[in-house]
């Protein structure tokens, strides 16, 4: 069993092997979103105990690798600032800056709102 990625889809995917055919054959049997957490009975009606248990391990331990990375970002998004601002002030490609600059911005009044919500800044 593996699972593949479809944009916000994940698919199980079971494979066995053919002997008729000689040859591996896979089927899709189940789909949940990306960011389910506990996916719906009828989203996995197709799979075995066995591989429902299976895609709960898989959910948490890619649930926990999502969380990690995130934590990752906000711990190491300081540096990432110096460093950003250290291109921006060498860089020749001042067309590429501008709208860099501007998404930067935009991501950076949502971090800000965020983290006035939170009550994280005065």
């Amino acid at each position: 069993m593996h699972f593949r990625y479809r944009k916000n889809i994940v698919q199980v995917v079971r494979t066995t092997y053919d002997p008729a055919r000689k040859r591996p054959r896979t089927e899709i049997v189940g789909r949940f979103l990306r960011s389910d957490e506990k996916p719906a009975p009828e989203a996995l009606a197709e799979c075995t105990p066995a591989e429902v248990e299976e895609v709960h391990r898989w959910i948490a331990s890619n649930m926990k690798a999502n969380s990690v990375a995130i934590e990752h970002a906000a711990r190491s998004l300081s540096d990432q600032i110096a460093k950003a601002a250290e291109w921006f002030d060498t860089t020749d490609d001042l067309d590429s800056a501008r709208l860099l600059a501007m998404e930067v911005l935009q991501q950076w009044a949502q971090l800000r709102s965020r983290l006035r919500r939170r009550g994280l800044l005065d």
